[in-house]
Formats: structure tokens, C-alpha cells, sequence
């Protein structure tokens, strides 16, 4: 029985070119996935993978096989039947029957098993033919399968293995074989026959790194800029030597390389004109300076502390002790991403470091797209192939790729939904230090897919550092145990206790050999730091309140909770401060008054956010004025303003709120001034508007409220940990005022059901847990939509 030529299965098409063949696209991909594999994944799914194919000498030659027959289902009579004559006259008579066979029911829709499917179940096969063992060679086989994005089912591959007139049956799986070793021999490793298969050993870590290069091997090498298609016969040794120096122009174009950091990563050697090193500052850095292993690091201190300098120090010491590839920052907003990129390019700028940082977020395309580096035609031959996916990797979630990317949380949190390509995420963030920012602003919806995704980080080896001015001790110890369980293999209700530390600020690290905490002292700008309250402020004073803060020049700010309550209070300000007359305000200077929430337009948000900063920023003119805004001017931009008039908030975002106000200097400003307004206290439980009570938990909030209702001070930082522990706390960690028990009880009730349904909510949409046999289509099955981060967009 004849043989087609090897060149004769084409593998890319596109209009205008010649055929790329099926051979050169697996060499294609092998050769970029050997050059992929030292810069894509971290230390431990490097080793793990290496050691899973050592038995057979050249572990990184074979991973790289592996990788490139990823598409060796395309060399069958359904897929080469897309292109029916062309494959026809390539292949020969031996196969042209077969291709023409499935095409024959000419105007029908064909229902072809997808090439994904077909790989799948030709490499099992093989693998078992070479010795592997039965479960090893699935797994593997499934990973291919999934280059896509989704691991075959088993009984998909089952299935599949019934189309006879698909799949070519055992003469094309002679065939394929053939192809196969002809891929072996001019890559120059061995006769797979004679090497000892049986000893590899896969599991999951293996399994996701695998997944991972293997796709984004195949996105790369399938850029048709990446590649020269022979017009016809041609010699294959040949090839291959032409076409190993373009894998390596490839990856470096696509911008997947390492960042070498500085040799010296102290913080005064980032930070050579910072005028002080913060104590808490010190202590992160002498706890991370010497760690060997997989880290996690969370720092809990107030505003002002320089906890973002802090982390970059942190994360760039980690990448250097532990050869890592690079850093992401996971910000909480839009604004935030925008304002740490500037923060970490003006520290690059001081070393001399010109790595470029990746900005991603949904108004970021512009700083990302790169053009040179997008994958073209990836999927114009197969509608199965991923051309979409591909250019969506290369563009807006390219920083997960790149060595140094800042972005919203969203796209690290992503990781950990079933979805098509997740693995890549995963792999993309195997080698980097991830930095959580503002920890505290996440909701149980997206705090319980993050306890998820922690635990996968933790199973790569991935260090993490969390940074967070409020954070309740039990939160901390949650996200703790969940890294830790993941790092040890073990459920987090058997990983031991983080140990007990009542100072605030406090550094807590942690790693395989266990955890560490201690205490840090505050900065001068944070010592004694008493915020006054003014509460109740009834909502008919909200303006009035505002007027006569802002009438001495002073700058102010009012947080609500709802766009629709800021507009409001916007336009009666604004028409107020019109209203009167000029000597009303010291030296005849009107208050100018702004307006900002996330709903804004980019560029109107974008003008109001640069006018922000240079008038309250740290080194802000400081005019008058009077900054009406949703919850961006708490979490969003490094503001400081001389007073400040909220909504009633839990109590971890009333000390957020506060840390805006004297924030950067304290001096001859008077006290620092929180108004509180959002709720009226009655002869029974406290009344809340619908903007307070419909956006926070009525239960948290009325903790909060019994609390601080008999308060006029808060000092700060002493009390921050105490206030936000209670809280949080146990039930009875908070007395229930007089009077109030009927409210209590039912909004006590309301949230625990909440909590419930969020739980539930993000337990339909997380991977699996990451711990003992982990099949690997559970992954990728009932795949969900991986935008859904958060419970809700709301209207702030």
C-alpha cells in the first residue's frame, strides 16, 4: 500500500499563499515550544514537567513533540476534505477516495469530529503502542485534544473513535504514525518505540503546563508572518534547519520573555530618593529578602504607608531569588491601573530598566495593542480553530503573557472559572509574582472565586503578594490557608493555623515551611491619627455641611454610594455655590465643584481623574473645592482632601473612606474631619435610605452603626483592627442595641442567605479543587462566561 507524501496533508491555508503543510506547521510548533518553555512557565511547572518526561533523556525535546502534534488529527480524511481537491492532488489516490467519501453529500451540512477530537484519539493510541501507561496516555491525549480551549470528554473520544470515514481509519493512523516519527527523527531525538514510556508519570501540574505551552506554542507558530510555506516538494531536514532561527524571532516578537530585575532590590535601591523607608516597609523586605520557594506575603497597614512601593520591592525581590519571569498587579479599578502602570513605570525609569508594562483593562486596548505582535490567519483553514481567542490573548489580556502587566483583578480572578483557554491564564501566570491590591474591596462573590483561584496558584507554585489597610484577621487567614493548601496539596481545613498577631500594621508570610507573622510600626503621617466624627448629618444638611467646610479654601470631598445620589448632590452644590455671593467664601474665591463616578465617559472621567490629581494629589495646588463621588475616590486614586462627608458604609470602608483626608501631610490642617450621613436614628433601629441599605448588607451595617453611633473618635491605626474584627467577627462579637432585635434578626438573616447564594453562585462557576486526582475535563466543562467576577456591575 502506497504512502502519501509527507508534505501532501496541508495544515494552514490562506488566500493568496501556498499550502502550509501539515509536517512543517508540527515542526513549526515544536520548535517555538522548546524556545516557549524556559520563559512561559514558572520554576515549579518547569521542574514538574521536566521531571514527568526525564525518564526519556531529553525531557525538553519531548515536551516539545508533544506540543507539536497537538494538530495531528488534521491528517484525516474530514479535515483534509475542507479542502477536498487541493488535498486530493497533494495526498494521491491512496487517500483521495476518503477525502472525497465525506464531502460526497454535497450541499448538506458536514457534522466532521473536529480535528481536536481526532488528536486526542489518535495520541492515546500511540502513546499506549509506545508503552505509556493507560491513564498517563489519556490525559495527555485530552490535553492536545483541548489545544481549542475545551479537554475532551472521554466518551467524546469514544465517540469519535465510531466515525471511521472521519478519522481514515487504521490506514490513516499508519500514516499518521509515520509522520510522527518522521517529526522525531529531524528534530533529532530518538525512536519513541525504544524509550521508556512506561516510567512517565502525569498529574495535573504537568497537565496545565502542558495545556498552556501547547496552545500558545501553537497561536505563535501559526501566525503566518511566523512562517514560509514551500511552494512543493521539498527536503524536510532543510526545513527544519530554516525554521528553528524563526521559532526564535517568533517568541520574541510575541513579547513572551523574561524581565531581568536589578541585582539590587532593596527598597532604597528602587527608591534611591524616597525621603524615608516606612517601617512597615523594613519589615516586608527583611521577611522576603531571603526566600527561596514559592511566597506569600500580606501586608495589612493603613493608607499612606507606601504599601504599593512596598509590593513592587517585594515582588521584584521574589522574581530575582527565584528566577521568575516577571510580575502582574492586580488592581481593584480602572483608575487604580491606570495610576499604579505610572507608579511602576516611574520605578523602571529610575534603575535604567526600559522593559515595556502592559496595561489591561476594558479602556486599555489602545496601551496594549501591538499590532507586530498579533497572531494572523491563526484560524482561517478550520472554523474549529481559535483565530478569535488567539488575537484576544495577544491584544487585551496580553499582560498575563508579558513579564510586567498591571491591570484590573478581573483578569487574574478569571483564571479560576471553567472557561475556554483558562489553562493559558494559568500558565501565563505560573512564573510571575501576582500582587492582590486593596484585598478588602472584594465582595463574597468574588472573594470566594479568589479562594479558589488561590489555591490553584498556590498547586503552580505561585507567589502572591496581598496588600490591604482594612482587612478582618479571619479574611486573612482564609486567604492564607487557601494559598498554603494549594502550595502542600492539601484542603485548607488541613493546613494549621495561621498564628496570632494582635499589632497592626502586621506582614504575614508564608511558604512551605510554614508561616510567619509580625508586627510593624506606622509612619509619622499615620501616628495619632484621630478622625473625628460628625454624625448623624441629616440629608436635608448634606449640602449645607459641605458649604461650610469648603468656605475657609478648604478642599472637601462628599463619597455616596449610588451614581444617582452623587448627581444630585453635585447639582445642588454646584447651583448653591452660584447662588452665592463671592465674599461668602474666604478671600472671594468660589469652591470649584466636581463631579466623578465610574459611569462617567472614559475621556470625561479621564479629565476629571488628571484635574484630581493635581489639585489633591501628593504634591496637589490644593485650590477650594468641593469633590462629589461614588466609591472610585475611595479606592481608586492617591487623594487627599482636608475633609470628607460620606454615606454610611461598612466599617472597613469608613476607614477607607477616612484615609483620604490628611492623607499626605497633616500639618495646621485642624482635625481630620469624617461626616457621616445615609441614616436617622429612631426610638427603634436606625432608618437607612435605599442608598445605603440596598447596596451594603443591612446586618454589617448595622453592626457598623451600633458602633460608631455613640463615637466621636476614631484613632487611627490603634483601633482599625479591633473595629473591623468586631464586625466581621462572631455574632455575638456585637451587641445588639435595645430595641433593634427585630431588625437585627431579620437582617441578620437576609445576609447569611446572601452570603449563601454568592457561595453558591461562585461555586457554579470555579475550577475544581486542585488537590488529589483531578480529572482533567472538569476544567473546561459547562464552561461559564469568565467576565462574571463580580455579583454585580451595581450602579456606582
Amino acid at each position: 500500500m502506497g504512502m502519501p507524501p509527507v508534505w501532501g496533508a496541508w495544515g494552514k491555508w490562506s488566500r493568496g499563499r501556498s499550502p502550509h503543510p501539515l509536517v512543517c506547521h508540527l515542526i513549526d510548533t515544536a520548535l517555538v515550544a522548546r524556545e516557549l518553555l524556559p520563559r512561559l512557565l514558572g520554576p515549579r511547572c518547569l521542574a514538574v514537567l521536566r521531571a514527568a518526561f526525564r525518564p526519556l533523556g531529553d525531557a525538553d525535546g519531548w515536551i516539545a513533540v508533544l506540543c507539536g502534534i497537538h494538530d495531528l488529527g488534521k491528517y484525516s480524511p474530514t479535515f483534509q476534505g475542507i479542502k477536498a481537491e487541493l488535498a486530493a492532488e497533494r495526498l494521491g489516490p491512496e487517500a483521495a477516495p476518503d477525502v472525497h467519501f465525506v464531502c460526497k453529500l454535497d450541499g448538506v451540512q458536514r457534522l466532521d469530529v473536529p480535528h481536536g477530537l481526532l488528536t486526542a484519539l489518535h495520541v492515546k493510541d500511540m502513546l499506549a503502542s509506545w508503552g505509556v501507561d493507560t491513564v498517563v496516555a489519556s490525559d495527555i491525549a485530552v490535553v492536545l485534544g483541548g489545544h481549542h480551549g475545551y479537554f475532551p470528554k472521554g466518551s467524546a473520544v469514544a465517540q469519535a473513535r465510531t466515525a471511521r470515514n472521519d478519522h481514515g481509519g487504521q490506514k490513516w493512523a499508519r500514516w499518521r504514525d509515520a509522520m510522527v516519527l518522521q517529526v522525531v527523527d529531524h528534530l533529532g531525538l530518538g525512536d519513541p518505540r525504544t524509550l521508556p514510556w512506561s516510567q512517565v508519570e502525569f498529574g495535573i501540574v504537568a497537565a496545565v503546563s502542558l495545556a498552556g505551552l501547547t496552545t500558545v506554542s501553537d497561536w505563535i507558530a501559526s501566525d503566518e508572518s511566523n512562517y514560509k510555506s514551500p511552494d512543493g516538494p521539498f527536503d524536510l531536514a532543510e526545513y527544519v534547519r530554516v525554521a528553528r532561527p524563526r521559532a526564535v524571532d517568533a517568541v520574541v516578537k510575541a513579547g513572551v520573555q523574561r524581565w531581568t530585575p536589578p541585582v539590587d532590590t532593596s527598597f532604597r535601591g528602587l527608591n534611591p530618593t524616597a525621603p524615608d523607608v516606612r517601617p512597615v516597609q523594613v519589615v516586608a523586605e527583611r521577611l522576603a529578602a531571603d526566600r527561596r520557594g514559592p511566597t506569600m506575603v500580606v501586608v495589612e497597614a493603613p493608607t499612606g504607608e507606601g504599601k504599593t512601593l512596598l509590593a513592587f520591592q517585594v515582588a521584584t525581590t521574589l522574581v530575582r531569588n527565584l528566577e521568575l519571569s516577571g510580575v502582574y498587579v492586580g488592581m481593584p479599578t480602572k483608575a487604580t491601573s491606570n495610576q499604579v502602570l505610572d507608579e511602576f513605570e516611574a520605578l523602571l525609569e529610575r534603575i535604567g530598566d526600559t522593559t515595556g508594562v502592559h496595561l489591561v483593562h476594558s479602556d486599555a486596548r489602545a496601551h496594549l495593542a501591538e499590532r507586530d505582535t498579533e497572531p494572523s490567519d491563526v484560524g482561517r483553514d478550520d472554523p474549529h480553530d481559535g483565530d478569535a481567542a488567539a488575537r484576544e490573548w495577544f491584544t487585551r489580556k496580553k499582560s498575563l503573557l508579558a513579564s510586567l502587566g498591571i491591570g484590573t483583578v478581573d483578569q487574574v480572578v478569571r483564571a479560576g472559572i471553567r472557561s475556554g483557554h483558562g489553562f493559558v491564564r494559568l500558565a501565563g501566570l505560573s512564573g510571575k509574582v501576582v500582587v492582590f491590591d486593596e484585598v478588602h474591596a472584594y465582595g463574597v462573590h468574588m472573594s470566594t472565586l479568589l479562594d479558589r483561584l488561590l489555591m490553584w496558584l498556590g498547586r503552580l507554585g505561585v507567589s502572591v503578594v496581598m496588600l490591604s489597610a482594612t482587612l478582618p484577621t479571619r479574611r486573612r487567614d482564609e486567604l492564607v490557608r487557601a494559598w498554603q493548601a494549594g502550595l502542600t496539596g492539601r484542603r485548607s481545613g488541613m493546613v494549621a493555623a495561621v498564628p496570632a498577631c494582635e499589632g497592626y500594621p502586621r506582614v504575614t508570610v508564608a511558604g512551605e515551611d510554614g508561616v510567619a507573622v509580625q508586627e510593624a510600626g506606622v509612619s509619622m503621617i499615620n501616628q495619632g491619627r484621630d478622625v473625628v466624627l460628625d454624625h448623624p448629618v441629616p440629608a436635608e444638611q448634606v449640602v449645607s455641611w459641605l458649604l461650610d467646610q469648603a468656605r475657609s479654601g478648604r478642599g472637601v470631598a462628599a463619597v455616596h454610594n449610588t451614581v444617582a445620589r452623587a448627581k444630585r448632590t453635585y447639582e445642588e452644590v454646584d447651583a448653591a455655590v452660584a447662588r452665592l455671593p463671592e465674599e461668602y467664601f474666604a478671600e472671594g474665591v468660589r469652591p470649584v465643584v466636581k463631579l466623578i463616578h465610574g459611569q462617567m465617559d472614559r475621556v470625561e472621567r479621564s479629565d476629571v481623574e488628571e484635574w484630581l490629581r493635581r489639585g489633591f494629589g501628593p504634591r496637589g495646588s490644593r485650590a477650594p473645592a468641593i469633590v462629589v463621588g461614588t466609591q472610585v475616590l475611595e479606592q481608586s486614586l492617591d487623594l487627599d482632601f482636608d475633609a470628607m462627608l460620606i454615606d454610611l458604609a461598612p466599617m472597613d470602608l469608613v476607614i477607607q473612606r477616612a484615609g483620604r483626608v490628611h492623607r499626605h501631610n497633616r500639618k495646621q490642617r485642624g482635625p481630620l474631619l469624617l461626616g457621616i450621613t445615609g441614616v436617622t436614628d429612631t426610638d427603634g433601629a436606625p432608618v437607612f435610605p435605599p442608598h445605603v441599605h440596598t447596596i451594603y448588607s443591612r446586618y454589617i451595617l448595622l453592626r457598623t452603626w451600633a458602633l460608631l453611633r455613640h463615637r466621636t473618635v476614631i484613632r487611627c491605626p490603634r483601633e482599625v483592627p479591633a473595629l473591623v474584627d468586631t464586625v466581621y467577627g462572631p455574632a455575638e462579637a456585637v451587641t445588639c442595641p435595645s430595641g433593634w432585635e427585630t431588625t437585627w434578626r431579620q437582617a441578620e438573616a437576609a445576609h447569611r442567605a446572601h452570603g449563601h447564594r454568592q457561595v453558591d453562585r461562585a461555586a457554579n462557576l470555579y475550577l475544581p479543587v486542585p488537590v488529589g486526582e483531578v480529572a482533567l475535563e472538569q476544567l473546561s466543562e459547562q464552561p461559564q462566561d469568565p467576565r462574571r467576577t463580580r455579583e454585580g456591575k451595581g450602579n456606582r
